[in-house]
């Protein structure tokens, strides 16, 4: 929905003069579920990356329920200027899902139709975009496989969110939390550079500056490419210095539109634990496919942990999403887990189930 910062000055916080070079768009996601997961809290099961806790229905979100402003403001000569902020809730009780405020994104970006776009803030890492477009259920829900297993236990250090440990004293701590804690795909203190496209091909790199986190300098770049029924990604992610010194990701995917079903593939070899002596494997083959007025989605995922008494991990998802509209569809999504459990040793099959709602605007 887009609104002129003459209307959005009404909210109080926007407000300005209305041009036909600019504009702002409010934006969001609304998500609750009915959900069930077979594990109970004293049974140590296989790492279900989206399931609830426990074993009684839980109300709980699939896609994290959103509010976010985007704008831009045409400069002339092909120049551009964009923002773009978001923060996340749990509209079951209305409480922030995640800190700090504007977690999802916060970037302020100057854009060249010729020349690309350079963006500075808080942004998802190259890498993530790679791993995102392979995963069917869009790393939602309790089918997901998402950067808990997409990234091979690697997580990117994001201590402004506080999915890293605590405690101690920089560089040596706060650590990364161990898998499957922690897990982000955003960073802050980024500034980054988009390529524009070039027949479908793609680039962005970033580097996210450590500042006082301790945790170390994060570079990383994909390249892309998009055009007709073909996508194929290559990211690469790596941390230098701090605490998170030597840990890393490089994934790569592969997809075709078919048209009545798009099949994925999708590789990727972290480095993680101390100094990233850890290398660790992962793939996923999925697919999507229109049925009736809705889509079928399925994705099965394999790790290989270097280290633990169980190096073995594998994930099911399966769902359906029915369109009541274009922004509101209904889902059923179903995810189960074997492997490795969240203490490194076996688990018991974790199996869970989401009934749910989606609007989006």
């Amino acid at each position: 929905m887009k609104k002129s910062l003459l209307a959005l000055a009404v909210l109080g916080a926007f407000a300005g003069t209305a041009s036909a070079q600019s504009s702002v768009t409010i934006y969001g996601v609304l998500d609750m579920s009915i959900a069930k997961d077979n594990c109970s809290a004293t049974t140590v099961c296989a790492v279900n990356p989206g399931a609830p806790a426990g074993d009684a229905w839980t109300m709980q979100q699939s896609t994290t329920s959103r509010l976010g402003f985007r704008g831009n403001e045409d400069l002339g000569g092909g120049l551009s200027a964009q923002f773009q902020i978001e923060h996340r809730f749990n509209p079951d009780t209305g409480a922030q899902n995640q800190t700090p405020f504007w977690n999802g994104r916060s970037y302020v970006q100057l854009s060249s139709a010729a020349a690309g776009a350079v963006y500075l803030g808080r942004e998802y890492t190259p890498a993530f975009w790679v791993q995102l477009k392979s995963d069917p259920f869009g790393n939602d829900g309790v089918g997901q496989t998402g950067v808990g297993i997409t990234w091979a236990g690697y997580m990117t250090p994001d201590f402004p969110s506080g999915v890293t440990g605590t405690g101690g004293t920089p560089p040596t701590s706060p650590v990364q939390a161990a898998w499957p804690a922690g897990g982000s795909a955003r960073s802050s203190n980024t500034i980054g550079y988009k390529t524009p496209s070039l027949g479908g091909l793609t680039a962005n790199v970033a580097v996210s500056l450590s500042e006082s986190s301790g945790q170390g300098r994060n570079t990383g770049f994909n390249v892309e490419y998009a055009a007709g029924p073909i996508y194929a990604g290559l990211g690469f992610e790596k941390i230098n210095d701090g605490a998170s010194d030597g840990r890393g990701v490089t994934n790569f995917a592969l997809h075709y539109n078919l048209g009545f079903v798009k099949p994925m593939f999708y590789y990727a070899k972290s480095k993680s634990g101390a100094l990233g002596a850890d290398d660790n494997k992962v793939y996923l083959l999925s697919a999507s496919a229109p049925l009736g007025n809705g889509l079928l989605k399925v994705g099965f995922s394999k790790i290989s942990f270097e280290n633990g008494a169980e190096t073995g991990h594998k994930k099911l998802g399966l769902g359906y999403n029915y369109n009541l509209s274009k922004r509101t569809n209904l889902y059923a999504d179903m995810g189960s887990s074997t492997g490795r459990a969240a203490n490194g040793t076996k688990g018991e099959r974790n199996t869970a189930y989401a009934f749910g709602l989606r609007h989006t605007f």
